[in-house]
């Protein structure tokens, strides 16, 4: 089914809450009173002054929002907004509903079509900090959930960037149009919503273009202080490596759902960069495996898939309720397949890393109830994948090496049903012959 996106951006949202309203929230929830008190006295008689060129102004009251860098100010905004979201959709149904059951193997279908221990999840608002973004199948549901949010921002006291409100439709065949008042609400193929690249083409290709020139960019900055510098070991320098470059690359790359071909792509990238930092250049003819051997590194393909297994069993030891354990282990609703190969799951590419590092995908739920011990098993079972794609990589060499060459250039001999009804030329191939009748002039032999 199509999927209609709504990211919302707050204007100074921290700064704009309602005093008066968060401790009557607070009082209204069970708040105890004397904590009640507490949080007020923190925000009693509040003033600021603004400094320019070396002078302070004269203090003025500051009568709204939460204390900007105290620990609970995020406390406070995250109960505020949550009982505006509760005021705004007390009534609503709209949004993304999914059949969920956690009770059962992860890649055993059947059992979400039990009559009995599947439960309906309605996912409708993906919330951080004072970052939202609304959810829905349709465009008109998605107009209804931004009007209701616009109206309860107004009665909240909370004010709509609508410059930074942007729209996105997946699989979608025309952009929606979403409006507030009297404003249109741009739509964007492509939007960052908290670090990630999130396209309308449901493509992680963009997603990728930003973090490897993310990390190009912190290679770059690294390049004199680090890398060159012959003052650094190179243990310390893949320390740097690491904690700079790679965790800059790999960013939420837990939850990608990636093909072969751009998990090259990345492992591409790592190969170059430690190349660079080895100092050894394609004229050295030095394999990958003695490369990764050297920088005492894992290959991208290990380390993609490690990452993934440790946050499954994250996931999988989650309690039931959780968004993610909910998304994982459901599906749609309603909705039908697409005809055509189906695209690649989450589901897919983990069960593809749980069979490469010899773990039954039948036994998840047992193998990821120990945490200590699922990790182990991760990083045993990625090393012997890293080692058997070794060997297999030795092998399609060897193979190559040991084919017969020729020992003369093969000679292509005219066939005579290769013959041009023109001019009659006698061709190689039926692809020349193609080629040589469409500019062939019967005035010329």
């Amino acid at each position: 089914r199509p999927l209609y996106l709504a990211f919302i951006d707050l204007t100074k949202a921290f700064d704009l809450v309602s005093r008066s309203g968060l401790f009557a929230l607070l009082h209204k929830i069970g708040c105890p009173p004397k904590l009640r008190k507490m949080v007020e006295s923190f925000h009693d008689n509040m003033s600021g002054t603004v400094q320019y060129d070396g002078e302070s102004s004269d203090p003025f009251p500051i009568k709204s929002g939460v204390k900007q860098g105290c620990v609970l100010a995020p406390t406070l905004f995250g109960i505020f907004f949550s009982l505006l979201l509760r005021y705004a959709f007390s009534e609503s149904e709209d949004g993304i509903f999914l059949h969920t059951r956690s009770d059962g193997n992860l890649f055993n279908l059947a059992r979400l079509r039990a009559r009995t221990k599947v439960r309906k999840v309605l996912i409708r608002e993906m919330l951080f900090a004072d970052d939202a973004a609304l959810t829905a199948h349709t465009e008109a549901a998605l107009q209804r959930l931004i009007t209701l949010f616009a109206e309860a921002c107004t009665e909240f006291g909370l004010t709509i960037s609508l410059k930074k409100t942007n729209i996105m439709g997946q699989d979608v065949s025309t952009p929606p149009t979403i409006i507030i008042g009297d404003h249109t609400l741009e739509v964007v193929d492509k939007f960052s919503y908290l670090g990630s690249t999130i396209s309308s083409n449901l493509s992680l290709d963009a997603e990728l273009n930003v973090r490897i020139g993310k990390a190009a960019s912190a290679m770059a900055r690294l390049a004199k202080r680090v890398w060159d510098n012959p003052m650094l070991t190179l243990n310390t320098k893949m320390k740097v490596y690491q904690a700079c470059v790679l965790s800059t690359l790999l960013y939420g790359s837990e939850a990608w759902t990636l093909y072969t071909h751009q998990e090259r792509r990345l492992n591409a990238f790592h190969m170059r960069n430690l190349r660079r930092l080895l100092g050894i250049t394609w004229q050295d003819r030095v394999s990958n495996a003695d490369v990764l051997a050297q920088a005492g590194l894992s290959s991208m393909f290990a380390t993609l898939s490690q990452r993934r297994l440790r946050w499954l069993g994250h996931v999988c030891r989650m309690d039931d309720g959780r968004i993610p354990k909910d998304i994982l282990y459901g599906e749609l609703a309603t909705g039908t397949r697409p005809t055509g190969r189906p695209a690649l799951r989450y589901k897919d590419v983990c069960k593809r890393d749980l069979k490469s590092c010899n773990i039954n995908p039948a036994d998840l739920e047992t193998a990821t109830s120990d945490r200590s011990s699922w990790r182990a098993n991760v990083k045993t079972g990625v090393k012997q994948a890293e080692e058997k794609r070794d060997i297999q990589r030795k092998e399609r060499k060897s193979r190559k090496q040991q084919r017969p060459r020729p020992t003369t250039a093969p000679t292509i001999v005219p066939t005579t049903d290769l013959t041009c009804s023109k001019c009659g030329r006698s061709c190689s191939s039926r692809i020349g012959l193609f080629s040589h009748s469409r500019r062939c002039c019967p005035t010329t032999k």
